[in-house]
Order: C-alpha cells, then structure tokens, then sequence
C-alpha cells in the first residue's frame, strides 16, 4: 500500500498535477472525436487546450498534444507522434508518457487551468486574439461567450471563474472600428505597461469565419487556423494580431472602417513594441498574412491587391520597425507543442562540415539548389519527415536554408539535423538571414517610421545566430519592393556571411570585402509527373559564356528529385558541363571567376 501511495505521489506531483518527469499526451484527435459534431466547439476545444500548454509549459515541458497529421517517406504520419517518438530517444528518454484524452481531466491534472476564463466576444473576431494576449499575461484561459464550451466549463462542470468580459466592450468609438479598438485597448493594458515579451509579437487569424458572404477560415480547417501555434507565444507573453497592411481598402473583414484603420493600428502596434524593446533587439513576428482568407484579392479574402505584394508590404512594415517573420504561411502553417519542446536544450556551439577544399575553376555550368523555404518554424518542423529522411539525403550536396533564428521555437529540429547530417548536407540562411525581413529598409527614413538606423543592430542579431551554428552563407536576401542593395548593407551582410550573399534583387558590386553577392537565377517549381519538363526549365538558363553560376530556389523539394533532375540534365544537356556544389564551393569558384576574385 505504502509503495503505491509513494508511485501516485511521484506520478501526480505535491500539487496533484503530473510529477516532474511525467508529461502529459493530450490525444486531441479522441477528444474531439468524442465531442459532438460541432465544428465551432472543435475549434473552442483546440483554442483552450492550446492556451493551457501556453500556461502549464512556460518553465518545463508539461503537456502536448496529438492533433498534427502530415507526410511521411511512406505516406501520412502523426507529426506529433513522429517528433516524441524521436525525443524520447534522446532528451526526453527518462520522461514518463501519461496519456490522455478527457478535457475533464485536464481540470484535474493542471490547477492552472482553474485560475480563471477570460471572455471573448465572437460579434468581434479581433478579441479571440485579445484573449490570447491576456492569457499569456494573466494565465486566464480564453472561453468564447454563449459557446457550447462556455457552457461547459464556466455555466458548468468546473465553473471557471470570470476573470475578464470582452463582451460588448469594443464598438468602434475610438478608431470607427470595433476590431481596431479591440487592439488599441490591448496595446494600453498590456504592451505599454511592460506586461507583454519586449520583443515577441504573434501574427495568427483571429476567430472571423467563413460563411456565405462573410470572410475567414472554415471551422473545419482546424490546421490551418493556426490555433495550435498559440502555445509558445502565450508560453513568453506575445501579443497577439491579426491586421491588414494597405492603406488604400478595408479589409473584407471589417469593411465599414476608414481606409487604412487596420495598417494605422498595425503601425501603433509595432512603434509600442518598439519602445519595449528599447530599440535594443530584433523583433521577432511569428504567423503571416492570412492571404487566402483576407486582405488579398485570392478567393474570398475580397481585397484588391496580389497576394505577394500583400506579404511584401507587410514585411516592409516590420523592417522599418524592427522587426522580421518567422513566417508560418498556409498550407504548413500549423505548429504543435512549441511550448513545451522550447526547452529542448542546444549545445553552445554547432558546427557544420569541415569546409571543402578549394577546386579548380573549369569551364563548366555550376549549379547551387537553395532548398528552401524554411523562414517558418513550422514549415521546417513539418518537412523534416518528408525531405530531410528522404534516402538519397547525402548521395549529393544539398545547401538547406533553414534560416538559424528558428532555433529559438524549434531547438529540437536543429540538433536533430545536426546530430543527422550527412557529409553533404550543409547549411545556410534563407530570406533574409537570421529572419524575414527587408534590409534596405534597417537604414533612411524607413517609410517616415521615425525610428533609427538598425543595420548595426542586424548585423549584431545575425552573427549571434551565425556563431552558434557556423554559418556564413545567406541563401536568399528579399528587399520586396525596395530596390536593389546597396554597398553600405552589403558591406553589413559581409561581415556575418563572409562566404556569400545570394540575392532577390541585384546589388552595387559583386565582390565586397572578399564577399561574394549573387543573385538568384529563377525559382523552380517541379513537375513531379515530368521532370524532365524541369529540367529543360533549368536548361534554358545555360549560357555559351563559362564559367557560369546559377542560383535555383527550390521549394519544398527532396534530396531525391534534385538528384533525378540532376541527372536528367547531365544526360538530356551534356555539352552544358552541369556541376552541382555545395555551397561553399559555389561560392568560391564565382568569387574566384572575378579577376581581383582571389
């Protein structure tokens, strides 16, 4: 008896939640499965449970869930369980696994979950994610008003206490927009008075739906709304967003506000988080425009504006405040259990492949394949399955992009990858270094932001992240619509990607400081059912003139198909003399086709 009641203690904690080494698997797939079949409750289910991990793993790994479904190099896979099952041979190896699946349950095993509910009101959107701020302040979970997990778990069963009523108190009196006021009220409570992370913001869809003449995502798209990704950001007390970015429209969510209400919010937002950061670090911006859904011209969204420009005005706003994406786009954009694998501790220093030896330059057709795009933590988190345990993985250099500032919400990935790599595999920033962003705008009137020159600032953020994982190469720098570099920002990128600067746009010179810059041939996009058709694309940009230095930005592509496409290539086009290099061979070889190169 005495060695039971000693195992419940130990497996229950002093406080009655889970004990040190145990951690909790939520299965949120049999819990909504037992819920009934109401796609507003799923969506409520997902958003609480997501918000509870925020509260419950700030300073250890407590609880995740099992809810992310994603590929394999067999097919379909649990990502969730595809990811504890790799941890738990490593740093989570001496970790009990309690399972779960009861939303009661989790009354019982987290006493935060009792601290208290903050209300959201669903007649405006904006304040689903009002509640997610306050969360990450207060440790109140967010509930919407009159919903059937209201009636759950605050009219009923364990009776939350009301802590905060967002019901009806936003109606547009300050800015003509309740969304907008519903912000504007959130920066005062929380930003400005210091109770937000300096230095993180969270950019995901608020609670708008889809309905027949109505905006936003479909209730039953439960990856893509991104609620899963809440948890780390409540975990370090984001403040949350969702904002459209031009100033000649209303959004097709709010489409009675003065043109440009949204961007003007936006604007307060970003300069408030500047003045917490003190101007003293890189603001870090998880999420991404929800282009499918709002602000553009694709689809419902009802705007008039392209989808790229959208993202790029965008990132213009955060580069001339100081801050860069980590961009979780559609289609990848779910994360899971972030806030728990945050801890997962990184060596104080990685180091890559020893760099190659030096090659003669020949006349021949050299090839570096960026493989990208892995500016998300959840892209590269998500893709892992797919493209870095592809079999050919080694039998051909790959540069993978994986932008290093992801490390800080995805750890494990990167100590996976560098535990794993192959003597082929090596890495580089992608767009546009240690985080999205555009560098010409670090410096000038920075679209009459009124804040600093940052370039210093930049620079310094970047070689952080650069040391600690021996990079030196950026794959990819975006400047959207803001010209093409010039030599100040390029003599900054030399000295924390001395190795080589691949560019969007073009550049004053082509060797600066021994640095060379240069720009992207084309992105290819493969016809998976004719690669050959891809490789004729690539084909066409081969030139009489060698040596010649081809960039291509892949996307979302495995070691196996470069391959293929590579060897279609060498037998369709021999007399081109195809070369494909490791990045920092590629690199050199074009510095070295310059006279004054070395």
């Amino acid at each position: 008896m005495h060695m039971i009641l000693l195992a419940s203690t130990l497996l229950l904690g002093a406080e009655g939640g889970p004990g040190p080494h145990v951690l909790v698997y939520f299965d949120m797939q049999a819990c909504l499965a037992d819920l009934p079949r109401d796609t507003v409750l799923h969506y409520d289910v997902v958003k609480f449970v997501a918000s509870l991990q925020g509260v419950v793993n700030r300073e250890r790994p407590r609880l995740i869930m099992r809810f992310l479904e994603g590929g394999g190099q067999d097919g379909p896979i649990n990502l969730d369980d595809y990811w504890l099952d790799l941890l738990r041979r490593g740093w989570l190896k001496d970790c009990s696994i309690q399972r779960e699946s009861s939303l009661a349950r989790l009354f019982e095993l987290f006493p935060e979950a009792m601290t208290g509910a903050v209300v959201w009101d669903p007649a405006v959107p904006a304040t689903a994610n009002v509640a997610a701020t306050v969360c990450g302040v207060e440790g109140w979970l967010p509930v919407r008003a009159g919903s059937a997990l209201y009636d759950r778990v605050v009219a009923g069963g364990p009776k939350l206490p009301v802590k905060l009523d967002l019901v009806g108190r936003f109606k547009g009196l300050e800015t003509g927009s309740a969304k907008c006021d519903a912000y504007l009220w959130a920066m005062r409570e929380y930003l400005d008075k210091g109770k937000c992370h300096p230095a993180l913001m969270a950019y995901y869809i608020d609670a708008c739906t889809q309905e027949p003449g109505k905006p936003g995502f479909r209730y039953n798209d439960l990856h893509n709304a991104t609620l899963a990704n809440h948890d780390y950001y409540i975990a370090n007390r984001a403040f949350f967003f969702d904002l459209g970015v031009w100033p000649d429209e209303a959004p097709v969510d709010d489409p009675d506000q003065v043109p440009g209400t949204d961007r003007n919010t936006l604007i307060a937002l970003l300069r408030a988080q500047h003045r917490q950061s003190e101007g003293k670090r890189m603001i870090t911006v998880g999420g991404f425009v929800p282009w499918n859904l709002k602000y553009t011209n694709h689809g419902p969204a009802g705007g008039k504006h392209e989808p790229v420009p959208t993202e790029w005005e965008y990132a213009a706003l955060l580069s001339a405040h100081n801050a860069l994406m980590d961009a979780d786009a559609l289609g990848l954009a779910c994360l899971t259990n972030a806030s728990a694998y945050q801890h997962h501790p990184l060596r104080r220093e990685y180091r890559q492949n020893r760099r190659p030896a030096k090659q003669p330059l020949e006349r021949k057709t050299y090839v570096l394949i960026y493989m990208g795009d892995y500016d998300s933590a959840a892209w590269l988190s998500r893709m892992i399955p797919q493209a870095w345990d592809d079999p050919v993985r080694g039998e051909l250099p790959v540069a993978w992009a994986f932008n290093p500032n992801l490390s800080d919400r995805v750890p494990y990935v990167f100590d996976h990858i560098y535990n794993t790599k192959t003597p082929n595999d090596w890495f580089i920033a992608g767009d546009s270094g240690a985080g999205y962003l555009n560098p010409n705008l670090l410096t000038g009137t920075r679209l009459e932001s009124g804040i600093p020159d940052a370039l210093e600032l930049w620079v310094s953020h970047n070689m952080a992240y650069y040391r600690r994982f021996d990079y030196a190469i950026t794959g990819f720098v975006i400047n959207g619509f803001h010209g093409d570099m010039p030599l100040a920002i390029q003599e900054a990128y030399a000295r924390f990607s001395p190795a080589g600067v691949g560019m969007q746009l073009d550049f004053e010179q082509p060797i600066v400081r021994q640095t060379p810059f240069l720009r992207h041939a084309s992105d290819i996009y493969p016809n998976l059912d004719n690669l050959k058709e891809t490789a004729a694309q690539m084909a066409r940009f081969a030139r009489p003139e060698k040596p010649q230095f081809l960039i291509f930005r892949w996307i979302l592509q495995k070691p196996s198909t470069i391959k293929a496409v590579r060897d279609l290539l060498a037998r369709e086009y021999p007399g081109e003399d195809w070369e494909f290099c490791d990045p920092y061979t590629f690199f050199d070889l074009y510095k070295r086709s310059f006279p004054s190169g070395g």
